[in-house]
């Protein structure tokens, strides 16, 4: 096994090995992050940002290489400006996630709504029968009720039929 590292998600400490992505530390832990296009036998490509966190590391003084403390003698942790994908960061010692914030909420309901403008909205009907993760993400995590009006979008046949198992 090789180098353990330790962090903390959601105020939980966990140890996992070098390496291991935010996303599979995290449920190592307990702690579900929504995922989308993510698959643990598959390589990372973060396009669906379904599993944006808030990312904290540890404050690093540069003279000494050592870990900026704070009055109480805890690391300093610094936050990131921008929100960062689970699934294709990997964990760093003393990294900080947080996966329930006001911020990481609103980011994944405009995820959602985002996926949704290119999606059928036929769920109703659909052949998933309930079965489907973009639906059950859009009850977990989306917005209630979408800007966009389903009789508004265009409904072009396509140029070639695909079939019905495609």
């Amino acid at each position: 096994m090789g180098k353990m590292v330790t962090l903390t998600i959601d105020d939980q400490v966990v140890s996992v090995p070098q390496g291991t992505l935010i996303v599979d530390a995290a449920k190592k832990a307990g702690i579900d992050i929504p995922v989308f296009c993510y698959h643990p036998k598959m390589e990372p490509v973060g396009m669906c940002r379904m599993c944006l966190v808030e990312v904290g590391r540890p404050v690093i003084d540069r003279a000494t290489g050592q870990p900026v403390l704070e009055a109480d003698g805890s690391p300093k942790i610094q936050f990131g400006p921008k929100l960062e994908t689970a699934c294709t960061t990997p964990v760093s010692e003393g990294m900080v996630v947080r996966t329930q914030t006001q911020v990481v909420a609103e980011a994944r309901r405009g995820i959602i709504e985002f996926l949704l403008t290119s999606h059928p909205l036929d769920c109703p009907i659909c052949d998933k029968g309930g079965e489907c993760p973009l639906q059950n993400l859009t009850m977990a995590y989306g917005p209630g009720e979408s800007r966009f009006r389903y009789e508004d979008k265009m409904h072009l046949a396509k140029h070639l039929p695909l079939g019905e198992l495609i």
